[in-house]
């Protein structure tokens, strides 16, 4: 049995009986059930646990056009982005998408003013609104990981919707991830009020902009490849190895399969290594796919 094989038996026993997947046991969350949809869609499943995880996506979408983390929180947030890149290769649940892209466009961060650059240059602080970033809650600053998430999001639906702006959208986010790399070339979190760019880097949130920026060519991205090549040689999470080898893939850079000592603990661990392992035997990421 390969590797691929017994992570997709994981992810199917871990699934609840409504369709949806927890982040390791209880009710189904919008995230993991969105990252075990895109791993079947790598794995090439088109059986009926694949369209009623796609069914349960499409049920929790709000009135307003986004997605809350799960039932019991009201709010959409930046696991939107995650639901419309899952529903883009699935025509028969994706109805509600076009306006959970406009619901996704309207979070990203305004410009800040003149005096507030003005300000937060005298501190010393990173712009905590940088134009172009987008946040994980409405309303708050932008974060390197609701960016790249947002990025791929609008990226996947551009195609499908020719005269909506996404591509200068999604151009412009790009431009937020390379403004915000940390001295070592990679990325961390990103939005903290003081200078998280003089902060280490994290593996995953640098494999995971590297994948974002899968449309860049820049000489500014050598720096974060070599290290994310680095970050590889022992990897600290299962998350982190399976970004890394993501976003080295996403640049033409062919690293070679990392399994990671740790246990895999949580759908989001499993269905993410599981979307990794599928890129590098196939060459073909699904979250950098178009929609259908």
């Amino acid at each position: 049995m390969t590797y691929a094989e017994k992570l997709r038996i994981s992810l199917l026993s871990a699934r609840n009986a409504d369709g949806g997947w927890p982040f390791r046991q209880g009710h189904s969350w919008t995230e993991p059930t969105a990252l075990a949809l895109l791993a079947l869609q790598a794995s090439n499943d088109s059986g009926e646990v694949r369209s009623r995880a796609a069914a349960w996506i499409a049920q929790q979408q709000s009135p307003d056009g986004g997605w809350p983390p799960c039932a019991t929180v009201p709010t959409s947030t930046w696991v939107s982005s995650l639901a419309l890149l899952s529903l883009a290769h699935e025509s028969a649940y994706c109805n509600g998408c076009l306006k959970g892209v406009e619901w996704l466009t309207c979070q990203i961060c305004p410009d800040i003013t003149t005096l507030q650059g003005f300000i937060q240059h005298r501190l010393g602080m990173s712009p905590a609104r940088a134009p172009g970033g987008f946040p994980w809650f409405p309303g708050t600053a932008g974060w390197v990981i609701p960016t790249s998430f947002s990025i791929l999001a609008l990226s996947c639906w551009a195609k499908r919707l020719p005269k909506s702006g996404l591509p200068e959208i999604a151009a412009r986010a790009r431009k937020y991830l390379l403004s915000h790399r940390c001295a070592d070339g990679g990325w961390n979190h990103g939005g903290s009020p003081q200078r998280s760019e003089a902060s280490p880097s994290y593996a995953e949130t640098t494999g995971l902009a590297l994948l974002a920026l899968a449309q860049c060519q820049s000489p500014a991205l050598e720096a974060p490849l070599f290290l994310a090549q680095e970050f590889l040689r022992k990897p600290d999470s299962p998350e982190g190895a399976a970004w890394l080898l993501m976003g080295l893939a996403a640049h033409g850079r062919k690293p070679a399969e990392t399994r990671p000592a740790m246990s895999l603990k949580t759908t989001r661990d499993i269905a993410l290594q599981l979307i990794a392992c599928e890129t590098l035997r196939s060459g073909h990421n699904v979250l950098l796919a178009s929609a259908a």
